[in-house]
Parts: structure tokens; sequence; C-alpha cells
């Protein structure tokens, strides 16, 4: 019974963060790291399959290879894109998540370690981040 109610006390604690997202068949078990984005509603339309994240609605792209998407979407850098958005996302950073600094610093850090990790999944014809695009070591 204590080791139910201590179960019970850590999904109340994370706000059941993920507990349905790992269920789904294929998808890898929900990484820590996940937390961000459910805790700060990015998956009210993205998923991050890499991290066991599923959206809520599929209106968006995944996020598993957005450090490099956003190079080849939009020209600039992931953590350029966090802090000077276009687009869609422009308006949700302003109107709907509001994200500091150090949420925008850190959704860069996860999605730029996630993409790294699961580089060798890519097909070969998806061409690496631009050198001259690529932020600063």
């Amino acid at each position: 019974m204590r080791r139910m109610a201590l179960g019970l006390g850590v999904i109340l604690l994370t706000g059941g963060a993920g507990m349905a997202q790992s269920q789904t068949p294929g998808a890898p078990q929900v990484d820590p790291r996940a937390a961000i984005f459910v805790q700060r509603g990015c998956n009210a339309c993205h998923g991050v399959w890499a991290l066991g994240v599923k959206a809520k609605s599929d209106v968006a792209p995944d996020l598993t290879f957005a450090y490099v998407d956003v190079v080849n979407r939009y020209g600039m850098s992931l953590e350029a894109f966090l802090h000077d958005p276009s687009g869609v996302m422009r308006l949700m950073l302003a109107s709907h998540l509001h994200l500091s600094v150090a949420d925008r610093d850190s959704i860069a850090h996860v999605l730029a370690a996630t993409y790294k990790e699961h580089r060798a999944q890519l097909n070969q014809e998806i061409p690496p981040i631009a050198p001259d695009t690529a932020p600063p070591r």
C-alpha cells in the first residue's frame, strides 16, 4: 500500500507527464529530458519521437531532428530560431507559450543532444548542418 501511495505521489508531482506517451508501440520509453516539452506545453502541437513525447494533435513537425531541420527550413540555427522565431511559432511563443530564456536554451540543448544521438538513424540523403550556420561551440 505504501509503495502504491509513493507511486501515486510521483505521478501527481510530475503531473503524469509522459505517462501515457510511452505506451505508443514502436516509440522509445519517455526520456527524462522530455519533461520540459510536456511541462511547457510544446506537446500540444509537437511530438519528440526520440524522447517518447507524443503530440496531443499532429499539427506541427516532430522535433527529434529539429536541430538540423530548422536550419534547412529557415536558414538559421535552432538557438537563433527559438529566440526570434518566424511564422506560426512567433505567434505561439508570443501568445500561448511563454518560454523564458532559460527554457529556450534548455530546449535547444536537449534537441541538439537528441539530434546528435539519433543522427545515425537519418537517411544519408539528409545533409548535415551547414558549417556557416552552426552555432559556436
